[in-house]
């Protein structure tokens, strides 16, 4: 099946290939660089910029509909994508992606075509690409698809040298595509006057939670596991005048109010108000494998930060850790709930790591990598 599925994505891709190049496409399927493609359609305006999108973000499109030149459409296996998806592609000078899609390895890209990714992550603490244990496991030809992918991407943006090379790693590329640009979603964390809206707006909503210590506990997704605590986390202790605010992923949220209901110590907060939003009302994060870690570490208010790693041994064996985890990250690894009860209970904060971390995460992130990533792309494009 995967041979066929090459040979049509190859075909279909052939039959347009001489088409005009004019169209700008953004591939969607993470919703966290809103801002990014907002600001890109500006950029382009008049010309059409074409998101097309996995449906678990749809709702992450809708603050987009009210942006005059932006086109939508599906983005899946099925016929749509040789349908609509291929011949956009094929009429695009710029494609801007934000994850791995496997169809690119086989379409028939010109000299005119442009692909360049701005992920969806800040920094990686999970491994991926070649890193990632399951590629082991794929056959040859599995692994010759994954490497065509990779090979197809013109630009890779980062936001600093240890991204830089961990692309280059668990890519298996010379290093030349790779953009030392910033990563566009990095700005907002570094602009006062959203900061300080998004710090209103959540205290309006919430103002009983005014005046508290907020923690934040937001665990990475598990891809096809449900999500579960650590055991005995029903008897964490937690500080006076402290609330515990549960974040899990969007695919997730909806459990969030059950946990609430099944452990007075959790609250949950309205998912309208993003990850991103509750990063800048947090005096304290509590995360396990995530990149939000990086994020965090580029505000003011980032005080404390833990890893609460329980399930170490087994995530890396199944997902894989990055090779200096256990080194880089170990003076903030916590490894059961009464540690996590001891790290919380202690006044003292972690500055000098969360320092560290910014440094050696956020090198390029100064606040303008929008703007210099998507002067760079056009220009490179020749839009």
């Amino acid at each position: 099946m995967k041979i066929i599925y090459t040979f049509l994505v190859r075909l279909c891709s052939l039959l347009f290939i001489w088409q005009k190049k004019s169209q700008i496409s953004y591939l969607m399927s993470f919703g966290n660089n809103q801002d990014f493609v907002r600001q890109l359609a500006k950029q382009v305006n008049p010309r059409t910029l074409h998101v097309y999108y996995q449906k678990e973000v749809s709702q992450s499109i809708v603050p987009l509909k009210n942006v005059a030149n932006i086109r939508f459409s599906v983005l899946d296996n099925g016929p749509q994508l040789f349908l609509k998806v291929i011949p956009g592609l094929m009429r695009s000078k710029l494609i801007v992606i934000d994850n791995y899609f496997p169809f690119l390895g086989s379409l028939s890209k010109t000299k005119n075509i442009r692909i360049s990714q701005i992920w969806h992550a800040n920094g990686a603490i999970k491994e991926f690409g070649f890193n990632d244990p399951m590629t082991s496991q794929r056959t040859a030809s599995d692994q010759i698809r994954f490497q065509r992918v990779y090979n197809a991407m013109d630009d890779i943006v980062v936001g600093s040298e240890k991204m830089a090379d961990t692309f280059q790693l668990n890519y298996r590329l010379n290093g030349e595509q790779i953009r030392r640009l910033g990563y566009p979603r990095s700005d907002k964390f570094l602009n006062e006057k959203w900061i300080h809206k998004v710090q209103a707006t959540f205290f309006e909503n919430y103002p009983e939670l005014k005046n508290k210590h907020l923690i934040l506990y937001a665990p990475t997704y598990r891809k096809d596991s449900q999500f579960a605590f650590a055991p005995d986390f029903k008897n964490l202790q937690l500080p006076k005048n402290t609330i515990l605010i549960l974040r899990l992923h969007p695919h997730l949220q909806a459990m969030e109010k059950s946990w609430e209901e099944r452990m007075p110590f959790i609250t949950s907060i309205d998912a309208k108000i993003t990850t991103d939003e509750l990063l800048t009302v947090v005096e304290t994060l509590i995360t396990d494998y995530s990149s939000i870690l990086f994020d965090y570490t580029l505000l003011k208010n980032a005080r404390k930060i833990g890893l609460f790693t329980f399930d170490q041994l087994e995530f890396s064996k199944t997902v894989g850790l990055r090779s200096d985890f256990s080194t880089e990250f170990q003076s903030i690894v916590i490894k059961d709930v009464n540690q996590l009860t001891d790290f919380l209970a202690k006044s003292d904060n972690n500055q000098a790591m969360i320092e560290k971390l910014n440094y050696d995460w956020n090198q390029f992130n100064d606040g303008a990598a929008t703007k210099r990533t998507i002067n760079f792309l056009l220009k490179r494009s020749d839009l």
